[in-house]
């Protein structure tokens, strides 16, 4: 059975969440650091990860989450999809708002978009298949 995780990459933190089946569950963001890079493959490992999906925005980060889809690859040997997505951490802003989330879940909204990315992809692809 396949297991994503995604990633939405910002310059602070990155958002994670994992997926089974079509719907996303967050795990806690992450610094982005020099110890990201490790962080991610001990997540890997341990989740039973075979596929990452990560968001890719049009704009100034595009190069730069090319590099970091890129990095991932080499070091952890498995697919390192890229997923077009645009304003995924504003949208996860705005529903978690729209539900009445307290301000603890709105501080990691990092991971809620991280979710949409990975959920729009998983559905893209059973789409796509049919």
């Amino acid at each position: 059975m396949m297991k994503y995780l995604g990633i939405d990459y910002g310059l602070a933190h990155i958002g994670l969440a994992t997926s089974e089946a079509t719907l996303a569950t967050p795990l806690p963001s992450i610094k982005n650091d020099d110890k990201l890079i490790p962080h991610l493959l001990n997540i890997v490992k341990s989740e039973g990860i075979t596929s990452i999906v990560c968001g890719i925005p049009e704009g100034r980060l595009e190069p730069v989450i090319e590099k970091f889809a890129d990095a991932l690859k080499v070091a952890s040997g498995i697919p390192v999809i890229l997923h077009k997505e645009t304003l995924s951490t504003q949208e996860a802003t705005l529903k978690l708002r729209a539900i009445g989330a307290k301000r603890s879940k709105l501080k990691d909204d990092h991971a809620y978009s991280a979710c949409l990315i990975l959920e729009d992809y998983l559905e893209f692809s059973a789409t796509s298949k049919a």
